[in-house]
């Protein structure tokens, strides 16, 4: 077992519920409400910008060149991702300079960007829990549905060259045991993944 499913294991029940979570549902069901879509828009690219950021900080601590390019990929993907965010946000007439993230949001990314501070191990099991739990979240809503009007952002976080993303931070994790920090903040994860989706269904 790879230290990356070790840490999704050690999550347990959590873990595994993130994909029955209702927003997940909902969206694949075509049944969330636009309201709670525009929440959720709002919300996670306030988060993908300092996501944006945190990576960065990373990739400065990465121990070679190799983790160093691997991480560099994904910065350079976050591009794309969030033009993929200002034109749904233009299209939908939502001004993200004037939100305010909810509390649950701005909690999670009080978390992360002290992720760093951790050290390396720590930073890495939070990188590949944040993208791992979004990997799974949106292949299910991708495996449930059939023709989607979120389907740009399905196949962002479903698609191959996610997956791959996230196989890379698996092969940068190793196949050691985790740390017993590690198994904590991939925990710490789940909880905050679920209280995110929750304060943007039910506003």
């Amino acid at each position: 077992m790879s230290r990356a499913d070790a840490l999704v294991a050690a999550a347990g029940a959590r873990w595994s519920s993130l994909v029955e979570h209702p927003f997940v549902l909902a969206t694949a069901d075509g049944t969330l409400s636009a309201a709670a879509f525009d929440r959720w828009l709002l919300d996670d690219h306030a988060f993908v910008l300092q996501f944006r950021d945190t990576l960065a900080e990373v990739v400065g601590m990465a121990p070679d060149p190799v983790a160093r390019q691997v991480l560099a990929g994904g910065l350079a993907a976050l591009g794309p991702e969030l033009a993929l965010f200002a034109d749904e946000l233009a299209a939908r007439g939502l001004d993200p300079s004037a939100h305010q993230p909810s509390g649950a949001c701005q909690e999670y990314l009080r978390w992360l960007r002290s992720s760093p501070e951790q050290g390396w191990d720590v930073a890495l099991a939070v990188l590949h829990g944040v993208e791992r739990a979004y990997l799974d979240a949106w292949t299910a809503v991708r495996e449930r549905s059939t023709g989607h009007r979120y389907a740009a952002f399905v196949h962002n976080w479903s698609s191959r060259e996610f997956a791959a993303w996230v196989d890379a931070l698996v092969g940068l994790l190793g196949e050691e045991p985790p740390t017993a920090e590690q198994v904590v903040v991939h925990r710490e994860v789940a909880e905050l993944e679920h209280a995110f989706w929750d304060a943007v269904h039910t506003g």
